[in-house]
């Protein structure tokens, strides 16, 4: 692994920490506005937080239909947070949202070190 490529991995490591950070917050406030904990929306957002996870292992190990999801739903969030932003009164953790989505838009869809990343993945892949 060439020095890009172990960048690309440790940059892919830190921003998938980072979405889940975002989501553990996000899960975290959604159960707050209700009273009291529903087990019900506790599992919806269990299940979102799993498959989030997923997808990110996925795109770590190299899966390009992964990368494609990824960018593709985190833009969408984007679009969904400005839409929102005029009616939510706590607006600073949906900058901080907007932020790292952003980041991970750009890094998985233009990073050069990410690029690295991901055709070493696929190489050792295609070599096993």
């Amino acid at each position: 692994m060439n020095e890009l490529a172990k960048i690309g991995k440790k940059r892919t490591i830190l921003i998938s920490i980072s979405i889940l950070l975002v989501s553990i917050y996000s899960i975290y406030t959604y159960s707050l506005g209700s009273d009291g904990i529903e087990t019900n929306r506790l599992v919806k957002q269990l299940i979102r937080f799993s498959l989030t996870a997923g997808l990110l292992v996925m795109i770590y190990k190299g899966k390009r239909w992964a990368k494609i999801t990824a960018i593709v739903l985190f833009s969408l969030a984007i679009v969904g947070v400005l839409f929102a932003f005029n009616s939510v009164f706590y607006k600073d953790p949906l900058f901080v949202m907007n932020f790292v989505y952003a980041m991970a838009i750009y890094h998985f869809g233009f990073s050069k070190s990410f690029k690295a990343f991901f055709e070493y993945q696929n190489s050792n892949i295609q070599e096993t």
